[in-house]
């Protein structure tokens, strides 16, 4: 045969082999490529799951403890009562009101002026 028609099957055959093969590196890149991003995205939803089943857990938290804020704003305002303040100094102080009869009242006859003024004196 013709050398020239030789050269040119070969030639024709390697274009072949060559285009084949870069078509497979092709398919085999854009197969990693496809899996990786899919990779990204099953992390990036069960990232976004796992953060909101954390805010759900804190709003949670949140309402619990907000109701015992309230709880305990209610039993500060029962403790601050004038009924349970007097109570109190009477039981476990051992204070009374005074009698009118235990009451003494002094006169002081000064010059200076003994109401309170700005600074508090």
């Amino acid at each position: 045969m013709n050398p020239y028609i030789d050269a040119y099957k070969k030639s024709a055959d390697d274009r072949k082999a060559k285009k084949r093969r870069n078509f497979f590196s092709t398919s085999v890149l854009a197969f990693f490529f496809l899996l990786g991003v899919s990779f990204l995205m099953v992390y990036k939803h069960t990232l976004g799951q796992h953060l909101l089943l954390e805010v759900q857990s804190l709003n949670i938290e949140k309402k619990k403890l907000i109701t015992e804020q309230s709880v305990l704003l209610g039993e500060k305002q029962s403790v601050l009562s004038r009924a349970r303040i007097i109570s109190y100094a009477r039981q476990q102080l051992e204070l009374d009101f005074p009698s009118p009869d235990r009451i003494r009242w002094i006169r002081m006859e000064t010059g200076e002026d003994l109401s309170l003024n700005s600074s508090g004196r």
